[in-house]
């Protein structure tokens, strides 16, 4: 008896504290599982990759869920708008911007389906003779109230490439382009 009266206050006191709790996961390739959270709006929140080969930026997703704030809007409710934007920069200044998911107010965010924006075309950060540092950003705006859910950063992240095996073997000779126009040509293989 005394040790279910234990479990049923250790269930309660985990259940207010997880309702009280405002957490927004952000995720992205290369970044290791729950180590970015947001836990209010508005937040800015960086993490880099260093030494890195390669990174694909091919958009942003967001979605909530129930344990977020309930109620309508407004100060004594979720707040307003809730805007999420993201954005990722590499070495020598370039950098891309996804545009931004935005939502009512948290209800919105809590209740609506997972949201994707792809960035088109895809922005490549790609090192050439040293590795480069790869700069990730969330940032989420709006007076929005006890938000909790995530948001991820989409892409692809190579920290090194792969070491190459086999062997390759070209016989001599001249080669004819077929697909080409101009069945003359040069042909280049490079190392990916």
């Amino acid at each position: 008896m005394k040790t279910s009266f234990l479990l049923s206050c250790l269930l309660a006191a985990t259940l207010a504290n997880s309702g009280a709790r405002a957490d927004i996961l952000l995720g992205a390739p290369g970044v290791p599982a729950g180590t970015r959270i947001a836990t209010k709006v508005p937040f800015n929140i960086s993490y880099t990759l260093p030494n890195s080969y390669k990174f694909i930026f091919s958009g942003i997703q967001a979605k909530g869920d129930t344990l977020g704030a309930p109620g309508a809007s407004g100060t004594n409710g979720n707040g307003g708008q809730f805007h999420l934007k993201a954005s990722v920069s590499g070495d020598g200044g370039a950098s891309e911007r996804a545009g931004q998911l935005e939502f009512r107010d948290i209800q919105d965010y809590n209740l609506s389906p997972l949201q994707t924006l792809l960035v088109s075309p895809t922005a490549v950060f790609k090192a050439t003779t040293t590795p480069i540092t790869i700069t990730l950003n969330w940032s989420g705006q709006g007076n929005a109230h006890k938000p909790n859910g995530i948001f991820n950063i989409l892409g692809e992240y190579q920290k090194s490439p792969p070491v190459p095996t086999g062997s390759l073997s070209f016989s001599s000779g001249a080669w004819i382009l077929e697909e080409s126009p101009n069945p003359e040509g040069t042909v280049t293989i490079v190392r990916e």
